[in-house]
């Protein structure tokens, strides 16, 4: 009798929280059998050196006549692009990722007055050699470059996939600790998984700024700038529904 009192009590429970709305995690309910079961959140993080760079770098220049403009960007680009590959720097590393063209207005004149073009030729180099980050931004303002967009240490294909197996795992344990903690407070015994759900898989990068190197081209020789990566860190969540009796 006290048990089928217990049961219809957790039924009450669990019809009550439907009705406000989902069960949130850590809390307790009854399945349509009239087990109890228990809903909680994981989650595993796990970190690792970054085994790639992307370096966003390019050339910006203006003129009042939009031909030279474009000649000048090109010829700097070209010479940029040239300067990376001196340093193994493959064609497959390099990637354009914006090129624009556009007016230069003066909107203090009415009325209002185009008074130059701007061009920006921008590219990306993604490379695993990232002990020449520094470098290939030294060769690359020397060559002409005078715009670094931002530099991201990251992780390849592999590596990334790895990682997140190896979060979504520690946040398996993470559940399961919490799952068995609440049982155990409330002398239950856990039966099996009824529902698993995968909330978030999330990589944090690790970002080392830009900025805009305008005088790069006064510098004859400039020198490398010291760029020491951060870890990469991975986290997974997940959302797990235990039975219990």
């Amino acid at each position: 009798m006290k048990k089928i009192l217990a049961i219809s009590v957790v039924a009450i429970f669990a019809i009550c929280l439907a009705i406000a709305g989902d069960i949130p995690p850590g809390a307790t309910a009854a399945d349509s059998n009239g087990n109890a079961t228990i809903s909680v959140s994981g989650m595993g993080i796990v970190s690792a050196e970054p085994n790639q760079v992307e370096i966003r770098l390019g050339v910006e220049t203006e003129d009042k006549n939009v031909s030279k403009a474009l000649t000048n960007n090109s010829l700097r680009m070209n010479a940029t692009i040239e300067a990376l590959k001196t340093l193994g720097i493959s064609e497959d590393e390099i990637e354009t990722s914006r090129f624009n063209i556009y007016p230069i207005r003066d909107y203090e004149r009415e009325p209002e007055e185009i008074v130059g073009y701007r061009v920006t030729n921008e590219i990306v180099v993604k490379t695993a050699d990232i002990d020449k980050t520094g470098e290939i931004i030294c060769v690359a303002i020397d060559a002409g470059a005078n715009n670094v967009r931002s530099v991201v240490f990251g992780l390849n294909e592999t590596k990334e996939k790895e990682l997140k197996y190896a979060a979504i795992n520690k946040a398996c344990e993470d559940a399961k600790g919490k799952a068995g903690a609440i049982a155990s407070g409330f002398g239950l015994n856990i039966v099996r998984v009824v529902e698993v759900k995968e909330s978030s898989v999330y990589v944090t990068p690790c970002r080392a700024g830009g900025g805009y190197y305008e005088y790069a081209l006064q510098i004859p020789t400039p020198i490398a700038p010291p760029i020491e990566p951060g870890e990469i860190e991975v986290s997974a969540t997940i959302d797990v529904v235990y039975e219990c009796r």
